[in-house]
């Protein structure tokens, strides 16, 4: 996905967070924490994960659609709409 926009520095220290709370997870599993705790910090992984994947759609979207030479207006405002619903699946 070369055409990300610049944004690819951005991405990659989001994935690092991510990768930093999934290593924190597996710490607490092997250090038997408290089950809550657990799945709060899962719960932050998978918010952290489903923001990285909305961000990953949208940038898709602009490119191929939004942002397309040509497209008509009926395919924007199309991708607008679609962009709405993944903002409402991936909270």
């Amino acid at each position: 996905m070369g055409h990300l926009h610049g944004e690819n520095k951005k991405l990659v220290a989001r994935v690092r967070r991510l990768k930093g709370q999934l290593e924190s997870v597996e710490r607490m599993l092997t250090e038997q924490a408290d089950c809550y705790t657990v799945l709060q910090n899962v719960a932050a992984c998978r918010g952290a994960l489903n923001s990285l994947t909305r961000e990953l759609i949208h940038e898709h979207i602009e490119h191929h659609l939004l942002d397309a030479e040509g497209a008509p207006d009926s395919v924007r405002e199309a991708s607008k709409e679609v962009q709405a619903i993944i903002n409402s699946y991936l909270k």
